[in-house]
């Protein structure tokens, strides 16, 4: 099949006006009304499987990829008018989309076809299913007064949701620090901080390029505390207003559709099936890390009571990162500041391609000269026999008002393109925050950074790499407790040590990361791994019990699970949900995380055992995970990689239990 492929007048929407995406906005509606339209004027009789599942799986194509650039705006355009005007936009749209699906005959429609029992198979079959199980989420079998409270409800949820992230993202604050208070932080790291105009002290921003070094190397505690203080406060009050309106809302909505909380209605549609087992998952996982958890932190006490000459301290809040730095570097002997020297961004990026590029036997091309929203923003093709299938975009360093964490955003998904005989490419970027490179010396990466390069471009593989017919079911669009499987396993590539010498090149000679530091490496690699876990538990825990209780103060609720999983306390006037932006996407399904690491750790034995570089079992992934994204039960497409039924033994084994 031809793939349709991009010019540059094809991103040109990466210059858009406020005019611009206000009159793309209007386009959008225009658009969809008059396809919906279409549709509901067919006759009862004359309903097809073609003219209207696959009409209202097709009407929404080209204002996918509209919306999808807007969202892009939105979340990485330099220009804080852009960025407004694109978010405006976005709220504008949901709450008139929602108008639009909430449309009775629309529903009628698909209903009058699926009375019908025709036959389906495969992907048509599924693409009803799914479609008619999406309808009856909207509560298109409520009465007319309930389903108008759900839309209303919807439609203030996907405003509050839009702004919660926008708040995230504009936060900005600092603390000032002096030579002395930066003890511990290397030359390089100083250079790289803006000095304040005032003072001429030190601003140690919230970004994480400056807060995680900071909070790992500063020997100031009084620095770190104030620090982690003000980085607890992301978001600030009018978040933590937002999430008490949330949670009253979600839990609204799953009463009205028939569902105890808002867990059991997220849950269904999730390879787990019920909140029941997602939270016997957490717990019971969280009880055989209890002891392992102790033992750290009992650790993490000891070596701060030997620094500091008394045994009467005990680890703290803003302890945990600069403490289990310390103990590594006395366990390991390993430097984090010399690690870095040995990756800078472009290498790592290299190493990436190279293998991803033998793993997938396709190829990366940069392309030059195209418009994009921001001079550091690189385009690149992927090529599959010398012909270009796909794209990504990478944005790579931190700047005031982008996405302030790591993600992949797909753009445009592939899909078939009706009535063609062609498909298009899909199109995905890869946001991220890495340390700004400077005249002198370029980005360099931590191995942890490095691990967070190669995760985030695995879900890009996902996106790109995907040939599913329909975009429903295209690259990513799977269960979300499924997702990051892909992206975990490929993490174990950072811990070979043949891939962390593709990987790494020291910024002045390009030596690979000496033999010695990578046996050190791989001996910490459990190190902290019980606190790690039971940090991912904890965000689950809370995440699950804000979506299934009545939960009247959700800060003091995660005060309290960290102090009964670690024995620390948090800072008293933390605003910690506030900024956990993942309360709004996964909404009670963050345990997705840990329960995804299950299946990517078991996908993980067939290269442990077949070589990391293997082609042949590379060309089975691609074809049965990546490639298929939804288009089948993500069970049965594990089931055809592995052979068998997947299992937690890998799982448990990474994480240090078995």
């Amino acid at each position: 099949m031809k793939i349709k492929t991009y010019t540059k007048k094809d991103f040109a929407w990466t210059k858009w006006s406020e005019k611009d995406i206000k009159n793309t906005a209007k386009e959008i509606i225009k658009l969809k009304k008059e396809r919906y339209s279409k549709i509901k004027n067919i006759k009862k009789e004359d309903r097809t499987f073609e003219n209207t599942i696959l009409a209202l799986e097709f009407s929404d194509y080209d204002l996918s990829d509209k919306m999808g650039q807007i969202g892009v705006l939105s979340q990485a355009s330099p220009s804080i008018v852009i960025r407004n005007a694109a978010h405006t936009a976005r709220i504008s749209l949901s709450s008139q989309l929602i108008n639009i699906e909430y449309d009775e005959k629309i529903y009628k429609a698909v209903k009058d076809y699926a009375d019908k029992k025709e036959k389906l198979i495969g992907v048509d079959k599924k693409l009803l299913k799914d479609m008619m199980l999406g309808y009856k989420r909207m509560g298109f079998n409520l009465n007319k007064g309930k389903r108008e409270k759900l839309q209303k409800n919807i439609k203030e949820l996907s405003k509050l949701s839009q702004t919660f992230s926008k708040n995230i993202n504009d936060y900005k604050d600092y603390i000032l620090v002096t030579d002395e208070e930066i003890d511990g932080l290397s030359d390089s790291y100083k250079k790289g901080l803006n000095r304040d105009k005032k003072t001429g002290k030190y601003k140690v921003t919230l970004e994480y390029p400056d807060s995680g070094p900071f909070m790992e190397k500063a020997k100031s505690s009084i620095k770190r505390k104030e620090l982690s203080e003000k980085n607890s406060k992301k978001g600030g009050e009018k978040n933590l207003k937002i999430v008490k309106r949330v949670l009253k809302l979600r839990q609204e909505n799953a009463k009205l559709l028939g569902y105890d909380t808002h867990a059991d209605y997220v849950t269904e549609v999730r390879t787990v099936k019920s909140k029941k087992r997602a939270l016997t998952f957490v717990n019971g996982l969280m009880k055989k890390i209890e002891k392992g958890v102790k033992k750290e932190i009992s650790e993490l006490n000891e070596i701060k009571q030997k620094q500091e000459g008394s045994k009467k301290l005990a680890i703290k809040h803003y302890d945990i990162a600069y403490y289990s730095d310390q103990l590594r570097q006395n366990k390991f002997s390993i430097d984090s500041e010399k690690i870095r020297e040995y990756f800078p961004v472009d290498k790592v990026k290299k190493g990436t391609f190279e293998i991803y590029e033998k793993l997938f036997s396709i190829k990366f091309e940069k392309l030059l000269g195209f418009s994009l929203w921001h001079k550091d923003v690189e385009l690149y093709a992927v090529k599959d026999g010398g012909k270009i299938i796909s794209y990504f975009a990478l944005d790579l360093y931190p700047r005031e008002g982008k996405y302030g964490h790591a993600c992949a955003m797909d753009v445009f998904n592939g899909r078939e393109t009706p009535n063609k005989g062609e498909y298009t490419a899909p199109f995905a970027i890869m946001l991220s925050n890495f340390s700004k490179p400077r005249r002198k010396q370029p980005s360099l990466l931590g191995h942890s950074d490095v691990e967070t390069f190669f995760h985030e471009f695995g879900h890009i593989m996902h996106m790109v790499l995907t040939k599913a017919k329909y975009s429903s079911q295209s690259g990513a669009n799977t269960a979300r407790d499924f997702v990051e499987a892909p992206s975990q396993m490929l993490e174990h590539w950072v811990w070979d040590k043949k891939m962390l010498n593709i990987l790494s090149g020291h910024y002045k000679t390009n030596n690979v990361l000496p033999k010695e530091m990578i046996d050190n490496m791989l001996k910490a690699k459990f190190h902290m791994i019980n606190y790690w876990v039971v940090r991912q538990l904890i965000l689950a825990l809370f995440d699950l019990k804000l979506h299934s209780e009545l939960v009247e103060n959700p800060t003091r609720l995660y005060s309290q699970l960290v102090k009964k999983h670690t024995g620390i306390e948090t800072y008293k006037k933390h605003l910690f949900p506030a900024g956990f932006g993942h309360l709004m996407g996964y909404s009670a399904g963050y345990y997705g995380y840990m329960w995804a690491k299950v299946f990517g750790d078991d996908m993980f034995t067939r290269f442990k055992g077949g070589g990391l570089l293997n082609k042949k079992i590379g060309a089975e992934y691609r074809k049965h995970i990546l490639e298929k994204g939804s288009s089948e039960e993500e069970m049965k497409l594990l089931e055809r990689f592995l052979g068998r039924k997947p299992n937690n033994k890998a799982f448990l084994e990474e994480i240090g239990l078995q």
